[in-house]
């Protein structure tokens, strides 16, 4: 019998701390729900957890891209909507005046309500607009790649967002104080600054919707014969998936917006100058014609990629929903097992205590040999 070393007292000592890590382990997994919540819970397990989590917030923003992307095609199709009725009322007009039963008195109010009518078409493009960027002008989604915004050190902040599809752009400056933009149809000059290295300033050509910034002092020709490139296609691209597809494919939808405006689709003062006449009126039906189909086509166009982005939506929703259930097997705890664990320990701990006492008064049994 010894006493300088109590092996059983310290058997069940180990054993009481192994079971109280154990149980403040269970403790936590109970109070926090996750099955892991560290990495040495299972580190394979949280490493997958992880990767399905960040698939899975990347597809919920994906989601609200995709609804969003919705909300965007409704205000094209509201606007859209309204030019068909203009269209219907403009037919009906110039129908009226290509009639002989109807007086030149009557004709004149008929003009009068036509041209009120290409004023309005125009109005209409220019205000159906999404975060400023106009829908229906043929504008939308348009991208540079010009010499101006090769300048990256200089020239900062290019925006043609309101600039025409598929077109060059050019910049002819004579002094620092005076930049000159040019279509080769329309041009606009804006009076600068020379500015120093420390400064910038917003430069905005607002007749042909481009704008940027300069960075530090101008030279008299620093921007000379410098170029603004539009895309060919003014497409509105949406991402509308988290990254689990080929990123500028599978997880892409582009529309196409068409030019709508009224000199586009024929039926401006150039195209239709009046129904003063039934010659007159009887040329604005056809040109009518003309501009309803292309009105039509956008309507087929934007309808379409409605219902697309409606399947999309609900891929992704599923997708969202699988890859939730999936981390959470892997993260979350059974709580009706932990909570039995957890049971478990305590009566391991409550067993461990009780013979760490009877191994420390084990020893007491020497002091019946010592009195003898």
């Amino acid at each position: 019998m010894r006493i300088q070393t109590n092996v059983a007292a310290q058997n069940a000592l180990r054993n009481i701390g192994v079971t109280e890590n154990m149980q403040n382990r269970s403790i936590e997994k109970l109070s926090s729900g996750f099955r892991l919540n560290r990495a040495g819970d299972d580190a394979a397990g949280m490493s997958i957890a992880n990767s399905l989590r960040s698939n899975g917030r990347a597809l919920q923003q994906a989601q609200r891209n995709t609804s969003q992307a919705n909300s965007f095609l409704q205000i094209a199709d509201g606007g859209v909507q309204t030019l068909s009725t203009m269209l219907d009322r403009m037919r009906e007009l110039a129908t009226e005046g290509a009639s002989d039963n109807v007086t030149t008195t009557d004709r004149q109010k008929i003009d009068a309500e036509f041209k009120q009518l290409q004023s309005e078409w125009d109005r209409t493009i220019n205000t159906t607009t999404y975060q400023g960027q106009k829908l229906l002008s043929g504008t939308f989604g348009v991208t540079d790649s010009g010499t101006l915004k090769a300048m990256a050190s200089a020239i900062s902040n290019v925006n043609v967002s309101n600039a025409a599809a598929g077109t060059t752009y050019t910049i002819t400056q004579t002094a620092a104080t005076a930049v000159t933009l040019s279509d080769g149809k329309v041009s606009q000059t804006v009076t600068t600054t020379a500015g120093s290295a420390s400064t910038s300033q917003s430069v905005n050509f607002d007749k042909l919707g481009i704008s940027f910034t300069i960075n530090g002092a101008l030279g008299a020709t620093d921007l000379n014969a410098k170029t603004v490139v539009t895309g060919a296609s003014a497409a509105a691209a949406f991402r509308v998936g988290g990254g689990t597809g080929d990123m500028n494919s599978d997880d892409m939808i582009k529309v196409a917006l068409d030019n709508l405006t009224a000199a586009t689709v024929g039926i401006d003062s150039t195209g239709v100058a009046d129904v003063l006449t039934t010659t007159n009126a009887a040329a604005a039906l056809a040109k009518i014609d003309t501009a309803l189909s292309k009105v039509n086509t956008a309507i087929g166009t934007i309808g379409a990629a409605q219902n697309r982005l409606d399947y999309a939506s609900a891929n992704v929703n599923s997708l969202v929903q699988n890859i939730s259930a999936a981390e959470s097997t892997i993260r979350d705890a059974d709580m009706a097992q932990e909570y039995t664990n957890y049971s478990k320990l305590q009566i391991l701990q409550q067993a461990g205590t009780a013979m760490l006492a009877q191994a420390n008064s084990s020893s007491q049994s020497v002091l019946q040999l010592l009195r003898g």
